[in-house]
């Protein structure tokens, strides 16, 4: 998912569901001029915490590059495009506070600079969460993405046949792309 953020590094990145900041510890250690925010509401059902996260980034030796805070994908408390670059790996259907997770996605693309770079990657294929996926894709140009492509995520790692049927590993796609 990352190596599909078309980005020059230079500038704010936003790590949306962070955990445990691994997402957030790799954008900063692929993109070492950047500042990286991530954000996760580390709820009851969660065991990470702020600390876990700075311990995390310290020891990969990106602490003074990255901060984490609390917050929900579903209301970025940040300006309509404050980041250079925002990045979620397989979150955005998990936000309970949202009932049509693609208002996950549009609040993901509010804080993306216009110009700035994005790359999600979750279960998109899923007709039941996102519908179809030309249509989702249309519906993000509709809001004014300049860019946006599409990578079924079982093209790009060898997954067992198996596993790749709805419900499973099959249904994630990664949505990319410039804003």
């Amino acid at each position: 998912m990352i190596d599909k953020l078309s980005w020059n590094g230079e500038g704010k990145a936003l790590d949306i569901g962070t955990g445990s900041g691994a997402c957030a510890v790799k954008v900063a250690k692929k993109f070492q001029n950047s500042k990286v925010t991530g954000i996760d509401t580390w709820g009851k059902a969660w065991s990470y915490s702020i600390k876990v996260c700075e311990k995390n980034a310290t020891t990969e030796g990106v602490g003074e590059q990255t901060n984490f805070q609390k917050a929900s994908a579903a209301d970025l408390p940040f300006d309509d495009g404050e980041f250079d670059a925002v990045v979620s790996n397989f979150v955005f259907h998990e936000v309970r506070d949202a009932k049509d997770k693609r208002d996950v996605v549009r609040e993901a693309l509010r804080v993306v600079e216009k110009g700035g770079a994005f790359s999600f990657q979750d279960l998109f294929l899923s007709e039941k969460i996102y519908g179809e996926i030309e249509d989702l894709l249309k519906t993000i140009r509709d809001w004014g993405i300049e860019e946006v492509h599409f990578t079924n995520t079982a093209d790009l790692v060898n997954i067992p046949r198996l596993l790749r049927v709805p419900g499973m590993l099959g249904e994630i796609g990664i949505i990319y792309g410039k804003k």
